[in-house]
């Protein structure tokens, strides 16, 4: 059984009608974000169609981001590597599109799409690019042999249409991780098409669970059938 399953990525869009933005309301918005513990940043920067409010965790590649776009024609919030929980994401989406709605003039969000990413680490294998190649997909040395060498990464992607009783698309990866040979790199992204009023914003926040619970247990669910002992 694979262990180890950490997030490294939450990512929010909730899409509006485009709008033009005054900078002097988006200003706003940011003084009244930065006096709320859920969802404060420290830093506003005026962007092409809109604005960034941040916190400054590094600034360089491969360092955490924690940051809003506020865009022409969408809210986009992103948590990398900051190490902020399920639950704490959850209360800074549903903060964060309330303040919009309320400060900003938008009358409601069109759509939402939510990607959570993870890494895990599979138990019958140190290299998860052997693991993916010869366990996953079953493919052995004479079929490999075709390329000139082998591939320093290994995936696979699948797309799931609405289901009855979520209503979201989910894309999802599966391939091993680009900075570490020894762990996989799930993703799924979840997009849904039901508009959003401020009276509903608890089921916008309920879409980034249905996400967050299709990585969690369908997907490590999915990998899990694969890392046994003995397997054939």
């Amino acid at each position: 059984m694979p262990s180890g399953l950490r997030s490294i990525a939450f990512v929010a869009e909730l899409i509006h009608a485009p709008v033009q933005h005054d900078p002097r309301t988006l200003q706003r918005l940011h003084g009244e974000l930065f006096a709320n513990v859920e969802a404060s940043y420290r830093d506003f920067r005026l962007v092409a169609g809109g604005a960034q409010l941040s916190n400054a965790l590094g600034g360089l590649p491969g360092t955490p981001v924690s940051c809003v776009n506020l865009l022409a024609d969408r809210v986009q919030i992103r948590e990398e590597q900051t190490g902020i929980s399920r639950e704490d994401f959850e209360a800074r989406v549903g903060h964060l599109a309330r303040s919009v709605l309320s400060v900003l003039p938008i009358k409601m969000f069109l759509a939402q799409q939510y990607a959570v990413r993870s890494v895990i680490n599979p138990q019958t294998a140190n290299d998860a690019r052997e693991f993916m190649l010869r366990t996953v997909f079953g493919f052995d040395e004479a079929l490999l042999a075709t390329f000139p060498a082998p591939p320093s990464l290994a995936g696979v992607r699948l797309a799931f249409p609405p289901s009855e009783g979520n209503g979201g698309i989910f894309n999802v990866r599966v391939e091993s991780f680009s900075t570490d040979n020894r762990s996989l790199f799930l993703e799924v992204v979840g997009t849904f098409g039901q508009p959003v009023k401020t009276d509903g914003i608890d089921g916008l926040v309920e879409r980034f669970d249905a996400t967050y619970d299709f990585l969690q247990e369908r997907l490590v669910s999915f990998v899990a059938q694969f890392d046994l002992e003995g397997r054939e």
